[in-house]
């Protein structure tokens, strides 16, 4: 089994992983108005850079990883390279590109898909999914599995009606709209495997009004509207069923051949074994079941307690209970602890993050009474049947023991500092997202003594179809900002400057991106524009190109209150993942590494100067404050 960055090309490096950045969470609330997609049609269409502002853009993000910066000799022979790129093969690939994107109003959503995810062959968990683990609720209803399990779907039933019927609220910053083109993509929709890329397909949600249950290894197909009248259940008729599948799966033992591990695998792995499934005609009703379900429910038989052990079961688990291929996947444990899982391929983080926030907030106030219900109709499942050959048999234990070899590979932290947030950020006049990309810089600088190339979503949703454009986060004034904090000559106003041209310099580069006018999408595209059998440009063939997209800190931020864990994989074998949540008054910091790191990183060791930093930022910062008073 190899990791994810087994793919990667001599025309760039890609990141699996692409995060949003966070985004205003409007009301849910009917209205009975088709509002959802109100401002697509006047959505802008992604631009196109201009070739010399992306080049220029280029060469400033890749000076730090020069020994000598700017007057470093192999810097300026790159320089000399990329200058005749702009003058030689430059123009004419981006005539191609400007071509391409002619009547397209966003000429890198289908490259992108395709390039970033869907054409990708390693697995999707644990290397591209990403989660959330929701906070726990002290009521009953909070701590008690099948009652959580009910509340979690009835809720996302409701958000799930409000897409339907377009009358969820669209988003807008600043008053301007962002696209919400992705949430077509989060119900009745699946990952489908295929070779040699996948595909994805869309279901109606008023002909497939169902969703999937997986208890001890089995699958159900469990209705949430009536077969009969069409009426949408109860939370109480939705316990009953739930209930009554409970049962049913733990009346038999532990399912010997459970299905779901097989969409663990491999993409090419896995859809080999998908079409010898599908040459079964029950298997193939079986699949597309689960495939057009509006989402699939987990209920587990595990007890998870710490935020750790949460952060895991909901990232990869154990495997057997799952299907990895849905874009909308809820676990809930034994005791009640609860979580999602998306597959990323149509969807980044911001659209489930809204749906997660607004169902925990919904679960908190809800009362045990919301579960009488004077109507007694009988539990509507049936349980879907897999009839599994010696060949499948074969490849489900085999997928076992690489689930296994693979995710104990990996290593997590769960970094939390409370009492220090965005409020306390923004209250000395900073940006609470930068400061924090600063603070992961001043840490990682502890801990190797150098810094390396940092990725960061920015959002592009301001586009019609716009996902993420690459944010370079490690740039000359982040670099000096680290040099200044560990230089013990430098007086504490000094480290301040340094901190705030930093985080100044963060934020421009943060709008430029999410204007769409990055370097990382831009020069993708370009390498797109090659022919069969041409000349790759020595721009895509000097080493720097391709240490300045292996990124060893892979960052993101989402942020909720409902949640107390948030996280992925590591995207390169040196490298963490760190997702990062900024809530009021505590910050939250997902590590993940690779047990055997080729540097020998360790998420316990990034936590511990995580904590250093961050109290030696908030020291000097409260004591400038003391002294500006005086």
């Amino acid at each position: 089994m190899l990791p994810h960055w087994s793919t990667f090309k001599l025309l760039g490096l890609k990141s699996s992983l692409v995060k949003c950045m966070p985004v205003s969470l409007y009301s849910t609330t009917e209205k009975g108005k088709r509002t959802l997609f109100k401002y697509q049609n006047n959505l802008p269409s992604l631009p196109v850079p201009s070739l010399d502002q992306t080049l220029t853009l280029y060469k400033r993000a890749i000076i730090p990883f020069y020994p000598l910066g700017r007057e470093d000799t192999f810097y300026q022979n790159y320089c000399k390279v990329i200058d005749n790129f702009k003058e030689v093969e430059g123009p004419e690939l981006q005539k191609r590109l400007s071509h391409f994107a002619e009547g397209k109003r966003n000429w890198l959503s289908t490259i992108w898909d395709n390039y970033a995810y869907l054409g990708y062959r390693e697995p999707v968990s644990p290397f591209v999914s990403y989660f959330f683990s929701h906070k726990n609720l002290n009521t009953e209803i909070g701590k008690d599995q099948l009652m959580k399990s009910a509340a979690l779907s009835h809720r996302v039933i409701n958000f799930m009606s409000k897409i339907e019927h377009e009358t969820l609220e669209p988003e807008l910053i600043k008053g301007s709209p962002f696209c919400m083109e992705s949430f077509k993509w989060m119900f009745n929709n699946c990952r489908v495997p295929g070779l040699p890329s996948d595909t994805t397909i869309k279901f109606s949600p008023q002909k497939n009004r169902f969703m999937i249950v997986i208890s001890n290894g089995y699958f159900y197909k469990v209705y949430h509207h009536d077969l009969n009248t069409g009426e949408r259940f109860s939370l109480g008729q939705l316990y009953a069923s739930i209930s009554a599948v409970h049962n049913n799966s733990h009346q038999k033992p532990r399912c010997s051949n459970p299905i779901g591990i097989l969409t663990a695998s491999n993409r090419d792995v896995w859809a080999t074994n998908y079409k010898h499934l599908c040459d079964n005609p029950l298997n193939k009703i079986s699949l597309e079941q689960i495939q057009s379900a509006s989402f699939v429910l987990c209920l587990d038989d595990n007890f998870p307690t710490t935020i750790a052990e949460k952060s895991v079961d909901c990232w990869y688990g154990n495997g057997y209970n799952r299907w990895f291929d849905k874009p909308v996947q809820l676990f809930v444990a034994k005791n009640a602890s609860s979580s999602f899982l998306g597959e990323h391929s149509r969807m980044d983080g911001t659209p489930t993050l809204r749906m997660n926030d607004w169902i925990i907030k919904q679960i908190s106030k809800m009362s045990v009474t919301e579960f009488h219900d004077e109507k007694k109709t009988a539990p509507q499942y049936t349980e879907l049947v897999f009839e599994v050959d010696p060949f499948i048999q074969s490849q489900i234990q085999k997928e076992k023991k690489a689930f296994k070899q693979v995710t104990e590979s990996l290593s997590i932290n769960v970094w939390q500092f409370h009492g220090f947030g965005k409020e306390e950020i923004k209250a000395y006049g900073m940006s609470p997202d930068a400061f924090v990309q600063m603070l992961i810089q001043l840490a990682y600088y502890k801990y190797t003594g150098t810094v390396r190339p940092t990725y960061e979503s920015a959002s592009t949703r301001m586009y019609f179809k716009g996902r993420t454009e690459t944010c370079r986060s490690v740039s000359e004034e982040s670099l000096q900002f680290v040099r200044d904090w560990e230089n013990t000559s430098k007086s504490g106003a000094e480290k301040i400057a340094s901190l705030r041209s930093a985080i100044n310099s963060h934020v421009r580069y943060v709008k430029v991106a999410s204007k769409g006018l990055g370097v990382d999408r831009h020069l993708l595209g370009l390498t797109k524009m090659l022919r069969d059998g041409e000349k790759i440009p020595d721009i895509f063939k000097n080493p720097m190109y391709t240490y300045s997209q292996h990124w060893f800190l892979s960052t993101s931020q989402l942020s909720s209150n409902e949640f107390n864990g948030y996280g992925w994989s590591p995207v390169v074998p040196e490298g963490f993942g760190l997702a990062y949540m900024i809530n009021p008054h505590w910050l939250h910091v997902n590590i993940t590494a690779f047990k055997n790191n080729p540097l020998g990183l360790n998420p316990d060791y990034m936590a511990f100067y995580l904590t250093e930093s961050i109290q030696e930022l908030k020291e000097i910062l409260s004591k400038s404050v003391i002294r500006a008073k005086i």
